[in-house]
């Protein structure tokens, strides 16, 4: 089957593959009635109350099904939490599919290599209680029997599961609290930045392909990749967050932040290349939420010549006036740096000043500080700095392990501290 996403589909799809939010329920703050769930025998083997008696301090429920995608991608992040949380908290993933039999539901559980219980929401009784219409959805029940978080959409990595738990385990959970949002990464990281936004394909023998819209000045690119995988690389700007900008081709999505290749100090990606005997067109793409600045880069990558004319009949039959030519060479990266940058923000992406770092060598140390804006730029002879936070302002924090090692030409950074006040 051609695999083919158009631009108006492709800005469609990003909207739909962004981190899930928190749904606004009547169920928050409430009592979460119990339920039982039996196997194929009939024979009980998870109830909610005896759940939350049995040394748990929460109960997650999944609402999912086998013939559900996105349930799918989030498969592996549960488990990666179901272990590291399971003596704490209750897991139980239902299927609210009819066909979803204990065989089809024990199989799919086998194929993933998958611990948690699962079974099935009979007559999806736990799914219209939750007055949503979509999987998957995710409901934490707190240790006082209460609704604190439900959501649809799927989890876009176990380290947001993680924050989420957390948030409703330890001794100092006296009293329920009610979530409607994924709590923000509060660890200290520094991520690469640059000038621009790019998806760049860095196969050596990869020809670009513009495309030429009449109404839009901007080229679409589109890359011939005559190898069986496309290299790619991302590039972000320090005014996006690598925890929330999303990657996606046209059946995988992944937070950038996840493709951060520690010794290359990149997001790195490889696509396997489609058969051009499919005509099987590729998008590979970048969604960065929220904010007037926020825009979609994409490049479409093609195994042969033969897709051109295909792809831009496609465009046309959608009422696009396409033409294309051959480009010389591949589009630039990002400009070389002139100094080495740093922009301070918290957890939310707002800016902090008055951030104190240094920058040392074996034989040399600088100290500098974020200005109103949260800037910190540093101008000393290319070299391998290692920068440590040495101070920052009231209300905010650090993980007083930190640091950065730069590269040994001028970079750019992001760097994200911790604010105390909620």
């Amino acid at each position: 089957m051609k695999k083919l996403i158009l631009i108006l589909l492709v800005l469609t799809l990003a909207l739909s593959l962004s981190p899930a939010s928190a749904e606004p329920s009547p169920l928050l703050g409430q009592p979460f009635a119990d339920f039982t769930v039996s196997d194929a025998d009939g024979i009980l083997f998870f109830s909610l109350s005896s759940a939350l008696k049995t040394h748990h301090d929460a109960v997650l429920i999944n609402l999912w099904a086998t013939w559900c995608p996105p349930c799918g991608r989030e498969m592996p992040y549960l488990e990666a939490v179901y272990q590291q949380y399971s003596d704490r908290v209750a897991f139980i993933a239902l299927s609210i599919e009819d066909t979803d039999t204990y065989d089809k539901i024990a199989s799919y559980r086998d194929a993933r290599g998958l611990h948690f219980p699962m079974g099935r929401d009979e007559n999806a009784s736990v799914y219209r209680r939750l007055g949503v219409t979509s999987i998957p959805a995710t409901l934490i029940v707190d240790r006082f029997g209460k609704v604190g978080f439900l959501q649809t959409g799927s989890f876009m990595s176990a380290d947001e599961i993680a924050r989420l738990l957390d948030a409703f385990l330890g001794e100092d959970y006296t009293q329920t609290t009610v979530l409607t949002s994924i709590p923000a990464d509060a660890t200290t990281r520094a991520f690469p930045v640059s000038d621009d936004r790019a998806i760049l394909v860095e196969n050596e023998d990869a020809r670009l392909v513009l495309f030429h819209e009449a109404s839009d000045p901007v080229p679409q690119p589109v890359y011939i990749v005559p190898d069986d995988t496309a290299h790619l690389r991302l590039t972000l700007t320090a005014l996006d967050d690598p925890s929330e900008a999303v990657y996606y081709n046209y059946e995988d999505v992944r937070i950038v932040q996840s493709l951060l290749d520690p010794d290359q100090n990149a997001y790195l990606v490889d696509e396997p290349m489609p058969d051009p005997d499919f005509e099987d067109f590729y998008v590979c793409s970048v969604l960065i939420p929220g904010g007037s600045s926020a825009r979609v880069p994409g490049v479409y990558l093609i195994p042969d010549d033969s897709c051109i004319e295909p792809l831009a009949n496609a465009f046309r039959s959608s009422g696009y006036d396409i033409t294309w030519e051959y480009a010389d060479s591949a589009l630039p990266g990002p400009s070389a740096p002139d100094a080495y940058s740093i922009r301070v923000v918290d957890q939310d992406g707002q800016s902090v000043p008055g951030v104190t770092v240094t920058f040392c060598t074996d034989s040399v140390c600088a100290m500098q500080t974020s200005d109103p804006d949260g800037n910190i730029t540093f101008s000393g002879d290319p070299d391998i700095y290692h920068v440590q936070i040495t101070k920052v302002p009231d209300g905010y924090a650090f993980d007083q392990d930190f640091e950065l090692t730069t590269s040994a030409e001028y970079s750019q950074w992001l760097l994200r501290i911790r604010h105390l006040i909620q």
